[in-house]
This record gives C-alpha cells, structure tokens and sequence, in this order.
C-alpha cells in the first residue's frame, strides 16, 4: 500500500500528443470539435464531451452501465450476488427427506443492509467509476474503456480528493446531483467508504 502510494505520487510524465484521424484521442480532428476542456487536478488536464450523447459506442456502453450503478448505489456484480442470496435463503435446497432449512432472518438483515445503501445520497466508487467514463485525458482511446488506466485514474483521484467534476455541467446534467459545498462533498466522501466497509463484511458474514 505504502508502495502504490508513492507511486501515484510520482511526477507524471507527459507523453507527447498523438494527432491522427486514425486515433480516436481528443485530438482527433473528427470529433476534436465535440470535446471541451473540464478541469485540472494533480497536474494532469481532463476533457469530456460536450454532451453525453456524442461519447464514442464502446465508451458510451460502459457509461450507461456505470450511470446504473450510480442510481442503485451498488455494483452490479454486488446486487446479483445479494439477490442469489436472499432467493437461496427464502427457497432452500431440499435433502434426502425434502426438508430444507428456511432463513428468513438472514434474508431480512441483507435486505436492510441493501435498504440502507440504497438510502444514501450516493455511494463514492459508483461516482468515481462514472467520473472515470466521463472525463479522461489526452491519452486515452475514447472508443472503448481502458480499465487499468482508469482505475489508476481513479486512486489519484482519491489520493488527492479530486472532487472537481461533482460541479461540472456534465456531471450535473447525468447524475442530477447538485452539490453545494466542496468541504461537506470532502467530508462525505471521507466518511462513507468506513459506512459501506461495514456493510460489506457484514454480507460477508451472513454468507458464511
């Protein structure tokens, strides 16, 4: 942890311009025009498009999935999972004399568990992926979805509380989200990892 601290603290080094038709990058002279700049943040620039519907396919799929994510306050992958749990739960397996053993209180307490996420103003990861789809640098393909270049996006992010985007127009216009105070945004985002670190080991539990 120390070690991928350090080096997400690293100078970062700027590659030089990629200008082609044949590379889907903002300087793409195709849809260099569709493109505007959005803020700065650990010495690195970020750009989006000016509206949501001008992402390019590939990206523009991974975007409504993570604006999904965003609403329901859980990934996918999490919500499918708790879901097979609580239908696993309330219709058991039967054994050889076809009994099966009912547990409805640890369906009940999952469920709270989901009713309390869902009860949140937002769940931090689903932003920062959906921020992540939005917003990019001058390095990325906008045809599709690097996920390692954006997970590393991401920690820099959350390293330097990075929470510039939340008052961008297009951010606004796809989350519906108006946030007013940049210091109670910070304290929020400090706060609900601790929150949702809770839930996740107690879903653990009820699974064993």
């Amino acid at each position: 942890m120390e070690a991928q601290r350090k080096d997400m603290k690293k100078p970062i080094k700027k590659p030089k311009k990629v200008i082609s038709d044949k590379v889907l990058n903002l300087y793409n002279p195709k849809i260099a025009d569709q493109i505007e700049f959005a803020f700065e943040a650990g010495g690195v620039k970020y750009y989006c498009f000016k509206v949501d519907s001008e992402v390019r396919y590939g990206r523009y799929v991974v975007l409504q999935a993570f604006l999904q994510e965003y609403h329901l306050r859980v990934d996918l992958d999490t919500l499918r999972a708790n879901i097979k749990k609580i239908k696993g739960w309330l219709n058991p397996p039967l054994n050889k004399e076809g009994q099966g053993t009912l547990q409805l209180g640890k369906a009940l307490e999952l469920l709270e568990i989901m009713e309390q996420r869902a009860n949140i103003a937002f769940e931090p990861d689903t932003v920062y992926r959906l921020a992540s789809v939005l917003y990019f640098d001058d390095q990325e393909i906008l045809s599709g979805y690097d996920k390692a270049h954006n997970e590393q996006k991401i920690a820099r992010w959350k390293e330097t509380e990075t929470v510039d985007f939340f008052f961008h127009k297009l951010f606004r216009e796809s989350t519906r989200l108006t946030v007013t105070s940049r210091e109670d945004l910070v304290n929020y985002l400090r706060l609900v990892p601790a929150l949702t670190k809770g839930w996740n080991t107690m879903e653990g539990i009820l699974s064993q």
